[in-house]
This record gives structure tokens, sequence and C-alpha cells, in this order.
């Protein structure tokens, strides 16, 4: 039974457990997952639109043989919630923090907001119409996928969660357990996953990204780098990552080695009170230069520079 669509790719990871990885059409930029619990059946984040999303929630309906239940939403950001308006009567879960951030976060008005998406349209046109512009395949992704966020704007509703929880929810179903699990935040303020048991997959959000480089202007290195070893406490065999492919666990070790080497960038930047655009043109090392998202490695440095409070020039 197909369940692909043109905005992403099904992949079964274990019996009755799917990733969908986000493909070409920019409607959606990360992963999601689609568990069935044997009674019932739970999403795992949502994608960045509800076209995305509608898509997701006929993908889990075909898988399973019912409609989801539960949708778990991995943190705030807007590529990994905005399809919750998609679920209907599900309830959508979060940790508390999480809401905070997704309520505080929504757009306030999109009239407004549809202006600025315009304009990075716009800004986004301007660079790719020079043909040796550096990175085009991630600037005519992030095009591609500003032409969808404004396709949805008109139907857009910000959905929040509609249960929280703490520290651990286990989901019984009939045939497997789902741990839903937040180790506090790394990636963000409040970062959730879930581990299934009896298979070994864990569905990591984005406390995990393979071969491509992490957004981590919002996180905390010391407690993500923290996270992600606690992680392989639980013996997890299969990883599917917010970005990128799934893969094998021990993946795992790599990108703690990449966190470890963006934390000993800034406390060396801070050390000698270097100034963030300098900090933002540290080379990347070979071992990451074949990394997707090339772009975001500056990004990121950049955030964690203004947040350490390094000089701007």
């Amino acid at each position: 039974m197909s369940a692909h669509s043109e905005h992403f790719r099904i992949e079964e990871v274990a019996p009755g457990v799917w990733a969908a990885l986000a493909g070409p059409t920019g409607a959606c930029v990360s992963n999601a997952g689609i568990i069935d619990l044997g009674d019932r059946t739970l999403v795992f984040d949502t994608f960045m639109t509800p076209q995305a999303g509608r898509d997701l929630r006929e993908a889990a309906e075909r898988l399973t043989g019912r409609p989801a239940a539960l949708v778990v939403n991995s943190h705030h950001h807007d590529d990994h919630i905005r399809g919750n308006q998609a679920f209907g009567s599900a309830d959508i879960i979060g940790t508390v923090r999480m809401i905070e951030l997704i309520e505080s976060g929504r757009p306030g008005d999109l009239d407004v907001y549809a202006e600025g998406v315009r304009a990075w349209i716009a800004d986004l046109d301007r660079q790719l119409a020079d043909p040796e512009v550096p990175a085009r395949n991630e600037l005519a992704l992030s095009r591609r996928m500003a032409g969808e966020v404004l396709a949805s704007l008109p139907d857009l509703t910000i959905t929040v969660p509609t249960s929280s929880f703490a520290d651990e929810l286990i989901v019984e179903g009939e045939a497997r357990q789902a741990h839903l699990l937040s180790y506090g935040g790394g990636h963000t303020d409040s970062d959730a996953f879930v581990f299934l048991p009896d298979c070994g997959v864990l569905f990591a959000g984005d406390l995990l990204w393979v071969e491509s480089h992490p957004w981590g202007g919002d996180g905390h290195l010391d407690e993500w780098i923290d996270i992600v070893y606690r992680m392989n406490e639980l013996r997890p065999r299969t990883v599917v990552p917010g970005h990128g492919t799934v893969a094998a666990f021990e993946y795992a070790r790599v990108f703690s080695r990449y966190l470890t080497f963006l934390c000993d960038i800034v406390r060396q930047a801070e050390a000698s009170s270097m100034p963030v655009v300098k900090l933002a043109d540290h080379p990347i090392p070979p071992e990451y230069g074949g990394w997707d998202a090339t772009r975001r490695f500056r990004t990121t440095l950049e955030a964690l520079g203004r947040r350490a409070g390094l000089p701007a020039a």
C-alpha cells in the first residue's frame, strides 16, 4: 500500500513503524513519524505546513487503517508543528514549556506576517538571480519552502498541544508501548522524543540531525550533548532524526562530536573576545564539509556568538 506524498516519502523502519522523510517541495523540511500501537495510531511531528500535515494524516490512516488518535510534538519550531491543525480531534501532546513557546511564538497579524514572507521570497529571488551564488541548492529549497508557507497562510491556524507531560509519559497500546520522554532543553528550551522499546526505534526530533548542520541558535549546547548521551542509555538501535536520513543510533557519536566542536569554538571565541563576524567565518572541518545546509553552520555560530555576548564586529 503506497502512502507516499509529493511532499515526503515513507520508509518502514520496523513492523508498524514508519518514518516520513521530507521531500523536495518545501512544504515540509523536517521528518515525522507514524507508529501503530495496535489499537491506536500515534504521529510524531506534523511538518511545516497544513498541506503536508494533511498528507501525513492520510498516510497514517492508510498505513494503520485508522485515524491518528495521538500526535506528539518534539519542540516548538514551526517546521515541526504547523501541520497540527490537520489532525482534527487527535490529542496533541507536548511539554508544558513547549506549549508556552508555541503560544508565544504564533504570528499576530497574519497579513503583516505575509508581508514578511513576501519580502523573504524577494530576497531569495534576488540571490538566486546570481548564477554564481554559493549554496544554490539550499537557497532554492528555502525559496520553495517560503512559497509553500505563503500559500498556507489563508487557512493557517496555529494549533497548540491539548495535553502536556513533564519528563515521561508511557502510552500503552495493544501491540507496543511508546515512551514519550523529555530530558529538558538541548536544541530548544524544551525537547521531547519518542522511544519504542520493543523495536529499539527512537524518534529524536531535532535532538539529532544526520549529515546536516543543525540549527543551534535556540539551544543549550552543553545540555544538548548530555541529552544525546542519556539517549544512549535507552539502548536504541535505529534513530529517525529531525533532519536527514534514518540511521543506526551509533551515528549519535558523530553528532555529539560535532556539538562538542561547536562548544569549543564558542569557548575559544569567548576567551579572546572574538567578534561575532569573525567567529562566523570559522571554516567547516573536512569531516563535516559534505553535510547539508552549510549556510546554517554560519548562522548558528552567529547566533551562539550573540548569545555569548561577543562584540558584533
